[in-house]
């Protein structure tokens, strides 16, 4: 009888180490393929959400800046570069504003004078711009009524018809230069509720935003000694007005800033992250052909800020001049990648004369991040409808 023996023969040394190097191998490669996986899927979310992001804040400041000077443009000899006069229940007087903007607008001139568009340069975070920007949106044919030479009373204006107005609407009443040819101050007042427009000519007014005297002047002397206007500007419980500030913040955030305190605070609100800079020039039209004739630089003697609001025929004439704005936003997104990929500045507006451009420098730390710059161009509309000599 013959016997078998079974034999059980395990691994060899030598077979364990090739099958665990072999192992290693394969986990290398896995692993490997799966870093770079997550790597173009992080940056690609990035560009995605910086793409996404660059969408919304061209649609929220096209919409904003496209209709500045809504209600007040068609009148700008009058209205550009009076220096608004604003109280409200609660408030006081808070135009002009007694104490400086809360940040990043503490820089911000506290004197609001009427204009579509004023670009404060440098006032912002990292020293980028600042935004001012006034736009009414009554939709009452967005001109000014002339008042009417009936004697007003404290809380009655006279206009040619009233049919439109309703209570809680917010108007700017606007009185005609003065004997130097600079504009008068102008005065924030409200319809008084629960009033409602028809063919009648009587306004009258009442509410948070009604004063009796605002900067000096009595609203029963309005249109008496010279030519005065109402400009509706929209209603502040709905269809509301926006006189804002816009720039960065300090958390890298597009905020903006309630110049007529409508919900009664004073926080900045903000718009958009991820953006770290924001930069703005002038398109000028020194013709009256409704063609940009010069780009122009807010920083520079002629259009700088405080040329501009220094309550000056001249600088009236300015404001009516610009057609258009060309802004730059700086992106960031806030995921870093394993290695450095932004240089060490980014040049804007690049295609203007080297005078026009500006440079946002990134520090030696921020450089692993990825950058995008958005630039576009506004034209707005109300100053294209303007007629100038």
């Amino acid at each position: 009888m013959k016997h078998t023996s079974n034999r059980r023969r395990g691994f060899t040394l030598i077979e364990l180490m090739v099958a665990v190097a072999i192992g290693l191998a394969l986990t290398l490669a896995i692993t490997t393929m799966l870093i770079r996986s997550e790597a173009n899927r992080r940056s690609l979310t990035s560009t995605n959400d910086a793409s996404n992001n660059g969408a919304y804040l061209s649609y929220v400041l096209d919409r904003t800046l496209r209709s500045a000077g809504t209600g007040f443009a068609q009148s700008w000899r009058d209205a550009y570069g009076c220096a608004l006069q604003a109280r409200r229940n609660g408030l006081g007087v808070f135009l002009p504003r007694p104490a400086a903007y809360p940040a990043p607008f503490a820089a911000v001139n506290t004197t609001l004078r009427l204009a579509p568009l004023v670009v404060q340069a440098g006032a912002g975070a990292g020293g980028s711009d600042v935004l001012i920007v006034q736009t009414g949106s009554a939709g009452l044919g967005e001109t000014p009524m002339p008042v009417l030479t009936i004697p007003p009373t404290s809380t009655r204006l006279f206009v040619p018809v009233t049919l439109g107005l309703r209570g809680g609407d917010l108007v700017a009443v606007i009185q005609e230069l003065d004997a130097a040819g600079n504009p008068s101050p102008c005065l924030l007042q409200q319809v008084v509720t629960p009033f409602v427009g028809a063919a009648n000519q009587t306004l009258d007014l009442g509410g948070n935003y009604y004063a009796a005297t605002l900067g000096g002047v009595d609203t029963n002397t309005i249109g008496t000694t010279r030519r005065a206007f109402v400009a509706p500007l929209g209603n502040e419980n709905g269809n509301r007005p926006s006189f804002q500030l816009l720039g960065v913040g300090a958390a890298n955030t597009l905020v903006s800033y309630d110049l007529l305190r409508l919900d009664n605070n004073n926080d900045v609100v903000p718009v958009a992250d991820g953006v770290v800079d924001l930069r703005a020039r002038y398109g000028v039209d020194t013709t009256n052909d409704g063609r940009i004739d010069s780009w122009q630089d807010p920083a520079s003697a002629n259009w700088n800020a405080a040329t501009l609001l220094n309550g000056s025929a001249a600088s009236s004439l300015a404001l009516s001049q610009i057609i258009s704005v060309r802004v730059a936003l700086v992106m960031r997104n806030s995921s870093p990648e394993r290695r450095d990929i932004s240089p060490a500045s980014l040049e804007l507006f690049d295609d203007l004369p080297v005078a026009l451009r500006a440079t946002h420098d990134i520090a030696a730390a921020d450089r692993s991040l990825r950058y995008r710059v958005l630039d576009f161009t506004v034209p707005l509309r109300n100053a294209l409808l303007t007629q100038r000599p």
